[in-house]
């Protein structure tokens, strides 16, 4: 009985400490891998400690290695493609910058880490396009530097802060080509260039193809400020940009531009973005920029333009502007008559304030009515507005009586664009006496391209 009682304390005072143990290591390791997510295994865990930046090593649970700044342990970490690592919110010194080179299938997240790079950048850079391919950031805070992506494929980008710098995210060719980029939920802020696909250097080609911007939001304050910008010979091309804002004016009023094309968006679809102006007197704020070279994109469903701009689309050099849409009808606008033959005040007709809607095809119905004077004559001048601003040459119709007319395709033949796109109709008439009791109504319907 004795032996028995004893056995049964001994095997208490076991069971106990075997559970105090359980308990120990699972706060250990709580305490430890409390900030990460546990819906994806990492191979190497970061974090800060005191000043030393540490690398866990997520099968064994081991510290691998402690250095003094956030660029020695990612180089210690990535050794090897397929590799996943984690990064604990903190804030790091990176003041020699990082460089990823020829990796394939690497991804590095975080919760919120705050990198300072003193200017330096964040580099994911392949001898050419197959060897680096599919790398995944996600969730860095990223300040003072650029993150460069170099002769890449597939590389995504999301959930990602740039504050506080000289250019964001720079897209570079120097051998071969960068495509499928994936930039998505990305935030900048007080950045003078967003986005940035730049002119190819060396044996590098033109191609950013299949580039995806979505759900970025640009904060534009300095002056000479751009949110994306296709340098001269870059191709952003088959691409897409959506559901994107843009704030410009708020704090400079000078120079400051959404969308500057100097090479070529052909084909990439620009939909539901906002350009959003604060300035009270702006003083060359653009919407979209379109260079002498530039190629613009298709503009589709959804674009807004908000606030004081220089110009929604500056044009200078007449480029080709593409466009999608719907359908319309404005029925019987007056249109005022100017007497002793000068023109009245025109009206235009198809334009929808602050949203972009091209016209591609319309049918226009005159009608005058009232009480003509003797050998008076009535005279109705229709132009059309360009998406640029430009106005064609004027189609003049006369009247020496009351009628109701349709326009002909051969009546608009002498003011229909070469290359362009038709935002509005203008309107305008005159009679030749010192006053008139002729009305004069125009009802347009037609279809946005």
């Amino acid at each position: 009985m004795k032996a028995v009682k004893s056995f049964t304390r001994y095997a208490v005072i076991f069971l106990s400490g075997a559970v105090i143990a359980s308990l120990f290591w699972n706060l250990n390791q709580f305490l430890l891998f409390k900030n990460i997510s546990y819906t994806e295994d990492y191979d190497y865990i970061i974090y800060l400690d005191g000043n030393s930046v540490k690398v866990k090593n997520g099968t064994t649970g081991r510290i691998d290695f402690a250095g003094e700044n956030l660029t020695q342990a990612i180089n210690y970490a990535l050794k090897s493609d397929e590799l996943r690592v984690f990064i604990r919110r903190a804030e790091y010194n990176a003041s020699n910058g990082i460089i990823l080179k020829n990796l394939k299938n690497v991804k590095i997240a975080s919760n919120g880490a705050k990198i300072n790079l003193e200017g330096h950048a964040f580099t994911i850079k392949g001898d050419c396009w197959e060897n680096s391919k599919h790398i995944s950031i996600e969730g860095l805070t990223i300040f003072n530097g650029s993150l460069v992506i170099e002769n890449s494929f597939m590389t995504s980008v999301r959930n990602c802060f740039f504050v506080d710098s000289d250019n964001g995210i720079i897209l570079s060719n120097t051998n071969g080509w960068t495509e499928c980029t994936k930039i998505e939920d990305c935030y900048f802020k007080n950045v003078r260039r967003g986005i940035i696909f730049k002119t190819p250097k060396g044996n590098g080609t033109r191609s950013y193809a299949n580039t995806e911007i979505r759900r970025c939001y640009f904060e534009l304050t300095k002056e000479n400020s751009i949110a994306v910008h296709v340098e001269p010979s870059s191709d952003f091309n088959e691409g897409l940009v959506q559901n994107v804002r843009i704030w410009m004016g708020g704090v400079s009023e000078t120079n400051q531009t959404g969308i500057l094309v100097e090479g070529s968006m052909l084909n990439t679809l620009v939909q539901d973005i906002v350009f959003e102006s604060f300035a009270d007197n702006p003083q060359n704020i653009y919407g979209i920029n379109l260079g002498r070279e530039g190629e613009g994109p298709i503009l589709g469903h959804g674009i807004v333009f908000c606030g004081n701009l220089t110009e929604k689309i500056y044009n200078p050099y007449n480029r080709w502007l593409y466009g999608a849409g719907g359908s319309f009808k404005v029925e019987n606008v007056i249109i005022p008559i100017g007497v002793n033959n000068s023109y009245g005040a025109y009206q235009e007709i198809g334009l929808v304030n602050h949203l972009y809607l091209s016209v591609h095809s319309f049918n226009v119905k005159m009608q005058v009515s009232g009480e003509f004077s003797i050998d008076e004559i009535i005279f109705v001048r229709f132009r059309l507005k360009f998406l640029d601003g430009s106005i064609s040459e004027g189609l003049e119709i006369c009247f020496e009586n009351t009628t109701a007319r349709w326009l002909s395709y051969d009546d608009w033949l002498s003011t229909w664009p070469n290359r362009n796109i038709i935002q509005s109709l203008i309107v305008d008439a005159k009679t030749s006496k010192n006053a008139t009791k002729v009305a004069v109504f125009v009802s347009v319907y037609g279809q946005y391209g």
